[in-house]
């Protein structure tokens, strides 16, 4: 008697098995970060007095100034390695002539060159007595962000002057933005 060829055998069973598995897995996934969402959506409860939420109770050691310039100085730092992990992918290619990696190496110094400025230009500004700066240097521009309460002329002109002494910009490419 012959044996009848089951279409169904044993590797489809375990794929089966194995996607069901997944699929339970994905759900319970979805079930619980849409719940733990939903939690931070509903209005805040009230508890001794104060709310959820409140900065007091998230962040009391940083003021909304101070976030600003953490989160800004990851991104600068973010932005920048991703910079230099372009031109480190680009250099060791292969496949570029020597002019292009010429390029690429000069593109290189040049990122470096506006980092070590950016960091020079930086720390004075905080040795003068501001009490947070950044930097942002481009081609032709120059972006200061300054933490300080009220920004007078004496004190843009102590910005403007240090930034000059250490990178050469035009004095329509720069910007300086005052942060409380």
């Amino acid at each position: 008697m012959k044996r009848i060829n089951l279409i169904i055998g044993k590797k489809q069973l375990v794929i089966a098995g194995l996607t069901v598995l997944l699929g339970a897995a994905v759900a319970v996934n979805f079930a619980m970060n849409n719940s733990a969402k939903k939690d931070l959506v509903q209005p805040a409860a009230e508890v001794s007095g104060t709310n959820y939420g409140e900065a007091e109770l998230v962040s009391s050691d940083l003021s909304d100034s101070d976030a600003y310039f953490a989160q800004a100085r990851l991104d600068k730092q973010a932005s920048r390695d991703e910079a230099a992990e372009v031109l480190r992918t680009m250099y060791q290619g292969g496949d570029l002539t020597t002019d292009e990696l010429s390029m690429v190496a000069d593109d290189a110094v040049q990122l470096s060159t506006l980092i070590e400025s950016e960091n020079k230009i930086e720390t004075l500004l905080k040795a003068q007595g501001f009490e947070d700066v950044l930097c942002y240097l481009g081609d032709d521009t120059a972006n200061i962000i300054v933490k300080t309460s009220a920004l007078d002329p004496a004190g843009a002109a102590k910005i403007k002057s240090t930034l000059l002494s250490e990178y050469e910009v035009s004095s329509d490419g720069i910007t300086i933005v005052e942060v409380n």
